[in-house]
């Protein structure tokens, strides 16, 4: 079934449609997403195929097929109970997952069934439902990590306890720190990265350093190196802002992206020496995706205000490729 918008005398300068519903739709749904309604023809204009960018003109006439603003509603999100979870840290208020690399979030880009989220919903049966979307569309789930990132992701149990955690995240209280193996040795021992970011105009999929003036967030990371190899690094990194993909973006920055990183070229054989070549290729088998992993969180606790540090060991991909170099390198 299809709902229509009628685009009458409304518009004084040309808009792309993606921009249009995204306003349209309170921002309930994100630019990306509807972009990807567009892709697979969930969204029409004038009874025809669009492009994402399309600048929308008076008299255009959108139609889409009415699921599409229910995707992210939580009594439109399936149920799962199958899936392979680890509760690291569980109490009244809190849940703390170890999430499995490969393993995605949040439902879209064609998955709406084996995620977290779809997990959750399972997990609790029934959600505090209150008037927070986010948090009803999210069943508590406060930040996300990527699909081939593993590690600790935290969940409120409660609309309390939601806003009082995810004040922490914005004040910038709450510290989450990860292990990474990068290429390269050619850095300072400690250090800090500041810049800013934005979604890379040209691949939206990416993020990408930006000047200020380029409506980029201000993303900063703290590094430590915690051993050097002959052409690789671990190192731990602590998080001060937390914006989509940064601490791949930053590393990619600066010249040595996270072994492995196949969306920011860590994949790529970036030293070529003929007595390690092959030795690179086998580390890239042996660890078949981006060598990061979120292994602490701090937080405040909403009902002691005592802080809390939960951690979690290296999983045992990272640590096979950390033995591998270690006897290799």
């Amino acid at each position: 079934m299809h709902k229509y918008i009628y685009i009458k005398n409304t518009i004084n300068k040309r808009i792309r449609i993606d921009k249009y519903l995204f306003i349209y739709f309170k921002k309930k749904i994100s630019r990306q997403k509807i972009q990807l309604y567009i892709l697979k023809k969930l969204i029409l204009l004038n009874n025809k195929t669009i492009k994402k960018k399309y600048l929308l003109k008076n008299n255009d006439v959108i139609s889409y097929i009415n699921k599409i603003i229910k995707l992210d509603d939580h009594n439109y999100i399936y149920s799962n109970k199958n899936l392979n979870v680890d509760i690291h840290y569980e109490d009244d208020n809190i849940l703390i997952i170890n999430k499995k690399p490969g393993q995605v979030v949040h439902p879209g880009h064609g998955n709406y069934k084996n995620t977290l989220v779809n997990w959750l919903k399972y997990y609790y049966n029934k959600p505090n439902i209150s008037e927070n979307n986010e948090y009803n569309n999210r069943f508590g789930l406060l930040h996300r990590l990527d699909k081939d990132t593993s590690g600790l992701l935290m969940v409120a149990k409660n609309i309390f306890t939601f806003n009082y955690i995810k004040d922490q995240f914005v004040n910038r209280t709450l510290k989450k720190t990860y292990l990474a193996i990068i290429w390269g040795t050619n850095l300072k021992n400690k250090n800090i990265i500041k810049n800013y970011i934005a979604r890379n105009k040209k691949n939206r999929i990416k993020m990408i350093v930006v000047d200020k003036k380029y409506n980029g967030k201000l993303s900063i990371t703290k590094y430590k190196i915690l051993k050097k190899f002959k052409f690789f690094s671990l190192i731990k990194c602590k998080l001060e802002t937390g914006r989509t993909h940064q601490i791949r973006v930053h590393f990619k920055h600066i010249g040595h992206p996270i072994l492995n990183d196949k969306l920011y070229g860590g994949d790529k054989l970036l030293v070529k020496n003929k007595n390690y070549n092959k030795k690179i290729i086998k580390l890239l088998k042996i660890l078949p995706r981006q060598a990061l992993h979120a292994s602490t969180l701090i937080y405040k606790d909403p009902i002691t205000k005592n802080y809390k540090k939960i951690l979690t060991k290296i999983p045992n991909d990272i640590k096979r490729a950390i033995k591998y170099l270690k006897y290799n390198f």
